[in-house]
């Protein structure tokens, strides 16, 4: 058997999914169908939970792997990107897959898909799938929480059969294979419904959600809607530097009141996953609804790295952080999430590092970058080891072309995340706030964390 190093170098030659994904109908899913055939049809023996959306889709499937493993059943995650382990992808059990296991099934993966010769055509990402979808059966998974990885309806993970699917709030991203408006988009996302097969619907926006249940409705798809499921209001300023927290109200449809009191770092997307999994979770177990205030308990704990993720005293090559903020969202309403999060914590004079990549200078983002840059005294522009990454001084001159000068703070280039926390340590007092890309965000935790 190959080692993992030599499985993920193999792999690494059928390059990312965001280079190879190609727009396709479900009619046309036929690499990863033969594939999965030869496979032995894994996915066919398996429970299946789908997720898409633009935004909250990991950290949902996460809270609600986390709730149905407290049910005291099995069960796997897949899901995307990963940041410094592709392990990542394949959760068994709340852990990562065993090392020698994943080179296992990729192993016999890769074998097949070499057969193939090039036809049909398989992407990186229906190499993956396939081999979560073998994992998932082969270690027994009870159930199995699927995140696509772009779109929803000629998604590789749209092959299977489901028995609950969850929609996340949806908005303009990846528009070049999904579509220019929002409703084209939404309704690649809506491809993975089924009729008569529950939905859950995390909140969306006003001007989609009323079409969004016109269509469900129309295809005979019975959902449930999370926000007005579970009902929230907010008590608290949350402010970092009074060390105050926040307290939420929760209050489900039936009129059971709860309260959830932590740290302020809690976010309002952190918060939306919270309900959407409660949601979904209650669909599954009914009788759940005498344990909501124990499983709120456990989903204080949850979190994902670098999804408005706040750390407090970092330290880094004998250098010290009072605050660093990681966030790797990289659409107009996950940078709008960011800056709400920065006015609610009440974070002034931050020192931004930012790294993006080069298809995502686009005019449709400036009005939500101006709003995080409002929060910024210090600008650093770094580039990220990626074919796909912005060059430092070409990132900056799009912010400069867009933007008014008195828009703009201090800026400065550099060449890599290292040489940019270098920088930034001449204002270790400030907030810190490294965002832009899951790239730069994988590069930043194998810095801190080794």
């Amino acid at each position: 058997m190959p080692s993992f190093e030599g499985v993920l170098k193999e792999l690494e030659q059928w390059g990312s999914y965001e280079n190879t994904a190609r727009p396709r109908d479900i009619s046309r899913l036929e690499g990863i169908s033969q594939l999965l055939q030869e496979l032995g049809n894994p996915h066919h023996d398996l429970r299946v939970i789908h997720i898409a959306g633009t935004n909250g889709k990991g950290l949902t499937a996460l809270m609600l792997g986390t709730l149905i493993l407290a049910e005291g059943d099995s069960c796997g995650i897949y899901s995307s990107p990963h940041l410094t382990d592709i392990r990542e992808r394949i959760i068994i059990n709340g852990k990562l897959i065993l090392k020698k296991d994943f080179t296992q099934f990729a192993s016999k993966a890769l074998d097949i898909a070499n057969s193939f010769h090039g036809e049909p055509y398989l992407s990186y990402f229906d190499l993956l799938t396939s081999i979560a979808l073998l994992a998932f059966q082969k270690t027994g998974m009870h159930w199995v929480i699927l995140e696509t990885g772009l779109g929803g309806k000629a998604d590789s993970t749209n092959i299977t059969e489901k028995e609950l699917c969850i929609l996340t709030p949806i908005g303009m991203d990846h528009q070049e294979v999904l579509g220019d408006s929002i409703f084209q988009i939404a309704s690649e996302k809506l491809g993975i419904t089924r009729s008569g097969i529950p939905t859950v619907m995390s909140k969306q926006k006003e001007s989609l959600k009323n079409w969004m249940r016109l269509k469900l409705r129309k295809s005979s798809v019975p959902f449930l809607e999370a926000d007005t499921e579970i009902m929230m209001t907010k008590h608290g300023s949350g402010n970092l530097k009074e060390g105050s927290s926040d307290t939420w109200n929760l209050k489900w449809c039936d009129g059971t009141q709860l309260e959830i009191t932590g740290h302020p770092g809690f976010s309002l997307p952190w918060l939306e996953s919270l309900r959407t999994a409660m949601t979904a979770y209650e669909n599954l177990y009914p009788k759940a609804v005498t344990l909501r205030k124990d499983r709120l308990e456990i989903l204080e704990s949850v979190r994902l790295p670098a999804r408005l993720e706040l750390r407090k005293n970092v330290t880094w090559r004998g250098h010290h952080f009072n605050t660093l903020i990681l966030d790797g969202g990289h659409n107009a309403d996950a940078l709008d999430a960011l800056a709400f999060q920065l006015e609610e914590w009440r974070m002034r004079e931050c020192t931004l590092i930012l790294g993006m990549s080069r298809d995502k200078l686009d005019l449709e983002l400036v009005p939500a970058l101006k709003k995080v840059l409002h929060f910024s005294g210090f600008l650093i522009t770094c580039p990220f080891d990626s074919p796909r990454s912005a060059d430092a001084k070409e990132l900056l001159g799009f912010l400069n072309s867009e933007m008014d000068p008195q828009e703009l703070p201090i800026q400065e280039t550099t060449d890599n995340i290292e040489e940019a926390l270098m920088r930034a340590t001449k204002f270790s007092d400030k907030p810190l706030v490294i965002m832009g890309s899951f790239y730069l965000a994988g590069e930043v935790l194998l810095l801190l964390e080794g």
